[in-house]
C-alpha cells in the first residue's frame, strides 16, 4: 500500500580511527593558529623611526636561508660587500626561528643583509627599557671622539699589571699595560 513508511538509509558509522584523525587535524589547526595569526604592521602604519620588515620568503619549496631581497636592505652596497666572494649557503645563517613565550617568531627582513628572527612587541612583550642604574655604568671617556655621544660605558675592571686608562678613537675606558 502507498501508506506504508519505508525504512530510510542506514546513517554511515564513523570509525573510531576516522574520528581520532579529525580530533588530530582540528588540534593541529587550533595549536597553529597563534603562529599564523600576526605579520608585521604595513610599512606605511608605521611610527617614524620604526624600522620596516616584511616577512621572508624562502625560496620555492625549500628551508634554504637567503639574503633579504635588495629593495628590502638599508644598504645593498655595504650587503654586496658583504657576500662577495661567499657561496650561497655562507652568506646567510640557517635559522630556524623558535618559540617565545609560546609564540614562533618569523623570519623578517627589516633592513639588514639576512633574515633575522622577530615578532612584534603585541605577540611578544618586551622589556625595552634604555637605562640603567649601576654602580658599573659611567660616562664615555673625557677625551673620546665626538661620535661617541650616546655611547655608554661601563667600568673596566683591570687584571693585575693593567689599570684604568684611554686608548686613542675608543669611547670607554679601557684597561691598559701598567706603568
Amino acid at each position: 500500500e502507498d501508506n506504508e513508511v519505508k525504512p530510510g538509509p542506514t546513517p554511515r558509522r564513523i570509525e573510531p580511527l576516522t574520528m581520532a584523525r579529525i580530533a588530530t587535524a582540528l588540534l593541529l589547526l587550533a595549536a597553529a593558529a597563534p603562529c599564523v595569526a600576526w605579520t608585521p604592521p604595513p610599512c606605511n602604519e608605521l611610527e617614524e623611526g620604526q624600522p620596516c620588515r616584511t616577512l621572508y620568503e624562502h625560496p620555492h619549496g625549500s628551508e634554504f636561508v637567503t639574503a633579504c631581497p635588495i629593495d628590502r636592505m638599508t644598504d645593498p652596497d655595504g650587503c654586496g660587500a658583504l657576500f662577495n666572494g661567499k657561496a650561497e649557503k655562507d652568506k646567510c645563517p640557517q635559522l630556524k626561528c623558535s618559540k617565545a613565550l609560546g609564540v614562533t617568531m618569523k623570519l623578517v627582513c627589516g633592513g639588514g643583509c639576512c633574515p633575522t628572527c622577530w615578532a612584534p612587541d603585541h605577540v611578544v612583550a618586551m622589556d625595552r627599557h634604555t637605562t640603567i642604574k649601576s654602580p658599573y655604568v659611567v660616562e664615555t671617556h673625557p677625551e673620546a671622539p665626538g661620535m661617541c655621544s650616546g655611547a655608554k660605558c661601563f667600568k673596566p675592571i683591570c687584571g693585575e699589571g693593567y689599570t684604568e686608562g684611554f686608548v686613542q678613537g675608543s669611547c670607554c675606558a679601557s684597561c691598559v699595560p701598567g706603568r
